[in-house]
């Protein structure tokens, strides 16, 4: 096994917050639908079920640019509900006859995104016409198409089967051509120039392998042997997991495994260097019910856990899952301190870790006298913050010094009554308040008493 004094600089992650909107969907049924959401009284389209309001007079006569408008947007609908079904019934000539004929590069690149999720089990892929007219068309792009055209932001919806109870979205700038009397989507990328591009999502990477663990399901580029790894981590994590949290939450995992760094920070959005220093990251939306958002998910740097060894690869995978398991107390306002070092409270747990082995960052500096004065501030979590090991390992030991003065139930609780939902017509919290009052309420104790505890635990353990 490798030296575990290296977990202390490959063990760290980052919460990143990924509001995923929920929607309504017929039960435990397969969904491929696509629905208007620009105007409040769209006319009828197929697929679209909307409850007819009242009305004591009649509707004024619309004039040809309404009619023209209400019947692209009827015939756009209808295309991309035949492109939703083709992509869940697999029908890939149906699919491509979705596609503008006369784009024969993003024929290509769709049919290898079609291809690349042929073993992703999907219980649901939807569309959502947001925004018409998202962005215009340069003049030269115009000119290129030599046909109609029409642009909008569609939110595509998916669902993964056993997972998501409600659907993951991601944005999508389409461009759509009208050739001989029908509509086509003909690209995905002109609004870039508009700054508006579509998230990348795993299957534009590359085939999509699946792994079915019994507590998880592993979506990744490469091997199916790389894969069984991190779902047998997964399965390990879960009922470390539920042990220490409860029973409250699915009890399953989602995870997500690029090919490199590169990937991972393409598929969240950002630059390589901000995750370099990152084993893993949890998406989700803080403060969520599982029946009320999609199931998070658990996106890995490659790069990093190549270099992990069995104990740490364990700490990092119960880490984030606890994070998947908490996502609904985990609140706006709570301390990253608190979130980060309660993951790792679990993700340590019985491993045998001492603050020379798991902290020695902070170590080195209460041995230098660079002792802290206070609990860390949420920007010491920033992922290319100086001292980051240093937050990490802090957040560890003030969740460590309550789980072994005041018992690990009272360190659960404390972390739900910091997340506890307001009461009615009470504004959320801050979080120094909701801090101070978890404190006082479930270990009776305020925040300047424990932090000045925390600073003697810490020159304690420093040896």
């Amino acid at each position: 096994m490798d030296d575990p004094n290296r977990a202390s600089g490959r063990i760290r992650r980052l919460l990143p917050v990924l509001v995923l909107l929920c929607a309504i969907l017929q039960g435990g049924a397969v969904v491929g639908i696509a629905r208007v959401l620009d105007d409040p009284t769209p006319a009828a389209a197929p697929g679209l079920r909307e409850a007819a309001a009242p009305s004591t007079s009649p509707s004024p006569p619309q004039d040809a640019d309404e009619q023209r408008a209400n019947a692209r947007r009827v015939a756009i609908t209808a295309l991309l509900e035949r492109r939703a079904g083709a992509f869940l019934s697999r029908d890939r000539a149906a699919f491509a006859g979705t596609l503008d004929p006369l784009a024969a590069d993003f024929r290509r690149t769709q049919a290898s995104v079609f291809d690349n999720v042929a073993e992703v089990p999907f219980a649901g892929w939807e569309y959502e016409i947001v925004t018409p007219d998202a962005f215009d068309l340069p003049a030269s792009r115009a000119a290129a198409l030599d046909t109609v055209t029409f642009t909008a932001q569609v939110d595509l919806l998916y669902r993964i089967t056993g997972h998501d109870a409600a659907p993951v979205r991601v944005a999508q700038y389409l461009t759509f051509v009208l050739r001989d009397g029908a509509w086509y989507v003909a690209a995905d990328t002109d609004g870039a120039g508009a700054g508006l591009r579509s998230p990348p999502q795993l299957w534009d990477l590359g085939p999509v392998s699946v792994v079915q663990g019994t507590h998880s399901i592993v979506m990744g580029i490469g091997s199916r042997d790389v894969l069984r790894v991190f779902a047998r981590d997964a399965d390990a994590a879960v009922p470390t997991v539920s042990a220490m949290w409860g029973a409250g939450w699915p009890g399953r995992a989602v995870v997500v495994v690029p090919a490199t760094l590169t990937q991972m920070a393409g598929l969240l959005g950002a630059e390589p260097d901000k995750y370099a220093r990152i084993a893993a990251v949890t998406t989700g939306e803080r403060g969520a019910s599982a029946s009320a958002a999609a199931a998070d998910r658990v996106v890995v740097n490659p790069d990093a856990f190549r270099e992990l060894g069995d104990l740490e690869r364990s700490v990092v995978m119960v880490h984030e899952i606890t994070h998947v398991a908490s996502r609904a107390s985990t609140r706006a306002w709570t301390p990253t301190w608190l979130s980060e070092g309660f993951a790792d409270y679990i993700g340590y747990l019985d491993s045998g870790q001492t603050m020379r082995t798991a902290a020695p960052e902070l170590r080195r500096d209460v041995k230098a006298g660079k002792v802290p004065t206070a609990l860390p501030d949420d920007t010491a979590f920033e992922t290319t913050a100086p001292d980051l090991p240093q937050a990490y390992e802090m957040g560890w030991l003030a969740c460590r010094l309550i789980a072994e003065q005041w018992g690990a139930d009272r360190l659960v609780e404390l972390y739900r009554a910091v997340g506890a939902e307001p009461a009615p017509g009470v504004g959320p919290p801050d979080a120094t308040s909701a801090l101070a009052s978890a404190m006082v309420s479930v270990l009776g104790t305020d925040t300047d008493t424990f932090t000045d505890t925390w600073i003697d635990y810490l020159r304690t353990q420093a040896g």
